[in-house]
């Protein structure tokens, strides 16, 4: 019973004394006990989630921030994944993602007298976990490492719960886990957030299980988002008119996430512009390619650039899922294999290809409605993704509004989740590169 659990295991006794809101300039700005604890209390009691470090707690920005990097998940969010969890007394836990502790706390009670292992990569959120579980007295491992490799140590593992979302699930979590075991885990998507994946693990080492509601997590360490392409060799870019306007994958959670099936590994933006019309974008860091739509009166410009014919893509796996008549995201499931993973909709046997065309495809479709190259004279027309936040500051500019990250449970922005500002998007995936923490 989680009630009861949580008479037991505060949740205030997990966090640390200063924790971080988004003010109204963008900037994430401190709360420290001491100086006002009851504006700390109200944020640790609420059912949301509650942020306990920035930018990887360099300190970079003095006594404020930007990107949020660890936090303890957000309550509704606990309860979701332990329902899912189904953890029993007895059972072998692996936590990947310790953040406060708190979750791993909720996890021995259900496991005790079993063990339970959490991983994080931070050392300094390690040891605040590490401190706050030994004040419990539960049986709770605290491990300083990469999530991503699991615990061989004490596998094989009954439960394997993420607090950080993946792209990709590690094949170790697969290997470490016990036949018959359950893989609970936030699947990272390409429009907005991702979804809770539930997996169950089969003798031959894979595992499939279906989706089971949004989940709006940050990302593991070494599966954080690429950098974006916006904008890039706007001068050879291919234009193109359409009369499809599909803007629902940015704005409805079912569509995106259907969407991002077919389009796995690109990012997706929007950008409100002077005149108030927006530019939605679709990036792939890895082929270097990136496209843009512009609404029109009658037709919609859209730019390409790169081997990949982006925006064609998901016009063809919007069309798709609009014939599959707009299925929602708990009819997908996934099957993962140490190798990969594939999607499927409705049943395993009812594999989801990506919407990549051949090449001759692609060209065949181009031949079929007017396109003509930018030069350079025409650029100049079309906005470049704005400079990162150092040349902003410099300026006096300050944090621009649109400043959006996915926390354990809550969408903390000043914008749009995930489907975001393109010059947050920038800003963040500058600081990826940089590294980070687990949850």
């Amino acid at each position: 019973d989680l009630q009861r659990d949580r008479d037991r295991v505060r949740r205030a006794d997990f966090i640390p004394e200063t924790i971080w809101v988004r003010r109204d300039d963008g900037w994430m700005v401190p709360v420290r006990r001491r100086d006002d604890p009851q504006a700390w209390l109200s944020e640790v009691d609420s059912t949301e989630a509650v942020t306990t470090q920035v930018d990887d707690g360099t300190g970079v920005h003095g006594d404020k921030g930007i990107i949020p990097t660890s936090s303890s998940t957000a309550t509704w969010l606990m309860d979701r994944m332990l329902a899912l969890l189904d953890v029993r007394p007895g059972m072998n836990v692996l936590e990947i993602g310790a953040g406060t502790g708190y979750n791993a706390a909720l996890l021995a009670e259900r496991a005790a007298p079993g063990s339970v292992t959490t991983i994080e990569i931070d050392p300094a959120v390690a040891a605040h976990a590490r401190a706050a579980l030994a004040r419990t007295e539960l049986a709770v491992a605290v491990i300083t490492g990469d999530g991503s490799d699991g615990h061989a140590e004490r596998a094989p593992f009954d439960r394997v719960v993420a607090t950080a979302a993946v792209f990709t699930i590690p094949p170790a979590w697969l290997t470490q886990a016990r036949p018959g075991g359950r893989i609970v885990v936030p699947l990272a998507g390409s429009f907005h957030h991702g979804a809770l994946a539930c997996l169950t693990v089969l003798a031959d080492g894979t595992a499939h299980g279906r989706f089971h509601g949004e989940a709006p997590f940050m990302h593991l360490r070494n599966q954080r988002p690429a950098r974006t392409v916006w904008g890039a060799d706007e001068r050879t870019a291919r234009i193109t008119y359409t009369d499809l306007h599909p803007v629902e994958p940015f704005t409805d959670f079912d569509a995106g996430f259907a969407l991002g099936t077919r389009l796995a590994g690109c990012r997706t933006g929007r950008r409100p512009e002077d005149d108030g019309t927006e530019t939605l974008w679709i990036s792939h860091h890895p082929s270097d390619s990136w496209g843009s739509f512009v609404a029109g009166p009658d037709r919609h410009e859209v730019c390409q650039s790169g081997p990949r014919s982006l925006w064609d893509e998901l016009e063809s796996a919007y069309r798709w899922w609009i014939d599959a008549g707009r299925p929602g995201h708990t009819r997908f499931g996934v099957t993962v294999a140490p190798a990969g993973h594939r999607f499927w909709l409705d049943t395993p046997d009812q594999v989801i290809s990506p919407a990549s065309q051949p090449a001759a495809r692609q060209a065949e479709k181009a031949a079929r409605r007017p396109a003509r190259v930018r030069d350079a004279s025409e650029a100049g027309g079309f906005q470049q993704a704005q400079p990162d936040l150092a040349d902003r500051r410099e300026r006096g500019d300050g944090v621009p509004e649109q400043v959006e990250t996915d926390l354990g449970g809550h969408r903390d922005r000043g914008g749009v989740q995930q489907v975001g500002d393109v010059r947050a998007d920038e800003r963040r995936a500058e600081h990826d590169a940089a590294g980070g923490v687990d949850h």
